[in-house]
C-alpha cells in the first residue's frame, strides 16, 4: 500500500459526486471509485429543488446545471379508454415565486447522467477523475485508518485483480445497493412495499406532445406516466406504478410497450430506442446510524424511500454538504475529530422526518378506495382525485435546519429557543420557514443588491457563501462596531474564515481598516431583511461551509464562542 490517503469516496452518484467536488476545492486529495464500469445513464433521480439549487451556485456549478435543465412541466391526464381527451391539466406543485432572499422559485429537472456529467467535468479542473470498474469488496478500521480492499469488475463481475487501499476516512456513497453499508455492520431499518411494484426507463416515442407530462390510468389501479426529457424532442422518461400491482415482467421492453399500449388505447405511439428500463419496489429505509468508525455512509447508501416528493438526490447532496466541511478541517488538523459525529446526530433526524412525509405521498398517490374515497380524475380538487400533486412546502427544503444540534450558537434572541430539545429535533425537517424568525442553524438566506467598494452589485450566494470556509457577516451601523469585530480578526484563519462587512451606507475611505474583511453596502436592505438584522445594533451572523446559520451573536466574543465549538484553537 502506499502513502495513505486522507479521503476515499467509494460510489460515484450525485453525493458522491457532490463530496468529491466539496473536498477537492478544499485542497483534500481524494479518490473517488464506482463499481460501475461506465457513468450512469438516463434521468432517474431527475427533480432538483428550490434549495439544492441554492447550494449548486454556493459550489460554482449551477450555471453548467441550468444549462441541461428544463422546467418541471405540465401534467396532463388523459380519459380511458381512448386515451386522448384531457380530462385534468395541473402543476405538479403550486406555483411559488422568487423573492431576494429565495432566489429560486420551482424546482427544475436535470437528468442524472446529465447531473453527473457536470459534477465530473467541475472535479476534472482539480485533477480529479473518477475510476470506474472499481468496488469495495472489504473493510478493516483501526484507530487510525480504513483499509479498502478495492476489486476490479469488468463485464458486470468482480475480477480477481484487487488494490488495497489505506486512508484517514472513507464516504460510502454507492447507493441503496451498495456494499459499504453492508460492510460497515449498518442496519437498514423500515419497510419494503411487497405488494406494490414500478418500473421506469426512458424511451424515444413517436405521436406524443413533449408539451406535457402526460398520465394515463386510475390511481386507485395503476397509473402511466411519460415526462418530456428534452424540449421539443421525442425522449421520455417513463414510468408505471400500481397498488397491489407488482409488474415485475414489465422490465421487458416488448412486454411494457404492449401494456402501455393496451392500457391507454393510444395504439398511435411508436416506441422506438429504451436507454434504460427497470424495475422498482418501493423501499423506505434508513441506517441505524451514519458512521462507524472513520467511516460514513451518505445519500441512497444511507437512506431510500419513493420518488414520490424528489427528497432523494436533494436530501443527499445535504449529507455531502454537511460532513464534507467538518472531513476538511479535521483533516487540516483545524478541528477535533470529535465534530464529525455531528454529522449523524444533524443528519439522522432530519431523514427520519423526509422519510415518513415522503411515504405519506406515496401512500397518497397508490392508496385503494378503501383508504380514501375516489372516483378517477377530477377536474377540480386534485387533493381528492389522488393524482400527482405535493403541497407540502417542507419538499422544497428550505425548512432543513439545526438549530437543535450543538455546534450553533444563538445570542441574539435565545428567547426564541425552545429548552425542548425533543421539539426542536421534531422540526427539523419542516422546519420554522412562517415563524418570520432566523436563529441559527437555519438556513443562510440569499441578499442581492450588494454593492462591492468599486461599485459592482453583487449577491451572497454566488460569490461569497461558499462550501469550503465559514463567512462571518458583520452588520453595523458605524465604523466603531466594525472596528471591535475586526480587532479579533486575526484569531480566525483566513482560508477558513471570511469576513463581509455589510452596512447601510459605505463608510469612508479611513473606517474600512482590515486587511482581509470585504467591504458590502446593502443599497436595498435585503441582507438586513432576510438576517432580521436590529437597526443601530451590531449584529454578527456566522454561516457554516454547508449553507446553514452556525451563530447568530452582538459581539466578537460571540463570534469567538461559536469557533470554539468548531476550531481547535480560537
Amino acid at each position: 500500500m502506499a502513502d495513505v490517503l486522507p479521503v476515499l469516496i467509494a460510489g460515484a452518484g450525485g453525493s458522491g459526486l457532490v463530496a468529491a467536488l466539496i473536498l477537492a476545492q478544499s485542497g483534500i486529495k481524494i479518490r473517488i471509485i464506482d463499481k460501475a464500469e461506465k457513468p450512469h445513464c438516463g434521468s432517474r433521480g431527475f427533480g432538483i429543488q428550490p434549495r439544492t439549487c441554492e447550494l449548486f451556485q454556493t459550489l460554482g456549478v449551477q450555471d453548467d446545471v441550468e444549462k441541461r435543465a428544463t422546467a418541471i412541466p405540465t401534467m396532463r391526464a388523459y380519459k380511458l379508454p381512448g386515451g386522448t381527451i384531457p380530462v385534468k391539466t395541473w402543476t405538479l406543485y403550486p406555483e411559488t415565486g422568487t423573492w431576494p432572499d429565495r432566489p429560486f422559485g420551482n424546482g427544475i429537472c436535470v437528468s442524472q447522467e446529465e447531473l453527473e456529467d457536470v459534477m465530473r467535468q467541475h472535479l476534472k479542473q482539480y485533477g480529479v477523475v473518477v475510476e470506474y470498474g472499481k468496488g469495495l469488496v472489504s473493510i478493516e478500521q483501526d484507530a487510525d485508518s480504513v483499509v479498502s480492499t478495492i476489486a476490479t469488475f469488468a463485464n458486470g463481475k468482480e475480477t480477481s485483480e484487487q488494490e488495497k487501499i489505506r486512508s484517514q476516512y472513507l464516504l460510502g456513497t454507492d447507493g441503496a445497493k451498495g456494499v459499504s453499508r453492508k460492510l460497515l455492520g449498518l442496519t437498514f431499518q423500515g419497510e419494503t412495499r411487497d405488494t406494490d411494484g414500478m418500473v421506469w426507463g426512458d424511451v424515444e416515442i413517436d405521436g406524443l406532445t413533449p408539451d406535457y407530462w402526460h398520465v394515463w390510468g386510475n390511481p386507485e389501479v395503476f397509473t402511466i406516466m411519460a415526462r418530456p426529457i428534452t424540449p421539443g424532442g421525442k425522449k421520455f422518461g417513463i414510468g408505471i406504478i400500481g397498488k397491489n400491482f407488482d409488474p415485475t415482467d414489465l422490465a421487458d421492453e416488448a412486454k411494457a410497450k404492449e401494456f402501455i399500449t393496451n392500457q391507454t388505447g393510444r395504439t398511435d405511439l411508436k416506441f422506438s430506442k429504451f436507454s434504460w428500463l427497470s424495475y422498482f419496489k418501493p423501499n423506505m429505509r434508513m441506517v441505524n446510524k451514519f458512521q462507524e468508525g472513520r467511516a460514513f455512509v451518505v445519500g441512497d447508501a444511507a437512506h431510500v424511500h419513493s420518488p414520490t416528493g424528489a427528497q432523494g438526490i436533494n436530501c443527499s447532496i445535504q449529507d455531502a454538504t454537511n460532513i464534507t466541511w467538518k472531513l476538511a478541517l479535521v483533516l487540516k488538523d483545524l478541528a477535533s475529530p470529535s465534530i464529525l459525529s455531528t454529522y449523524n446526530d444533524e443528519r439522522l433526524p432530519i431523514i427520519a422526518q423526509m422519510l415518513r412525509a415522503t411515504s405519506q405521498l406515496y401512500t397518497h398517490l397508490v392508496a385503494t378506495p378503501e383508504e380514501k374515497p375516489i372516483e378517477g380524475p377530477s377536474k377540480d380538487d386534485d387533493r381528492k382525485s389522488g393524482w400527482l400533486r405535493w403541497r407540502n412546502s417542507p419538499l422544497q427544503l428550505y425548512g432543513v435546519n439545526y438549530r437543535f444540534s450543538d455546534i450553533v450558537l444563538e445570542k441574539r434572541d435565545p428567547a426564541h429557543v425552545s429548552a425542548d430539545k425533543e421539539e426542536t429535533v421534531a422540526r427539523a425537517y419542516a422546519g420554522y420557514e412562517a415563524s418570520g424568525s432566523l436563529l441559527a442553524g437555519d438556513r443562510a438566506p440569499e441578499a442581492p443588491g450588494l454593492i462591492t467598494a468599486t461599485g459592482e452589485e453583487t449577491c451572497l450566494f454566488k460569490n461569497y457563501l461558499k462550501p469550503v470556509h465559514h463567512t462571518v457577516m458583520v452588520f453595523a451601523s458605524d465604523a466603531e462596531g466594525v472596528g471591535s469585530v475586526l480587532e479579533q480578526e486575526g484569531k480566525w484563519l483566513e482560508s477558513v474564515v471570511k469576513i463581509l462587512v455589510i452596512t447601510k451606507k459605505k463608510l469612508g475611505e479611513g473606517e474600512m481598516n482590515s486587511g482581509r474583511a470585504i467591504f458590502l453596502v446593502d443599497s436595498k436592505s435585503h441582507a438586513a431583511d432576510a438576517y432580521h438584522v436590529e437597526k443601530e445594533a451590531l449584529n454578527i451572523v456566522v454561516v457554516r461551509p454547508d449553507g446553514y446559520v452556525g451563530a447568530v451573536v452582538k459581539d466578537a466574543e460571540g463570534a469567538n464562542c461559536y469557533f470554539r465549538k468548531i476550531f481547535r484553537v480560537i
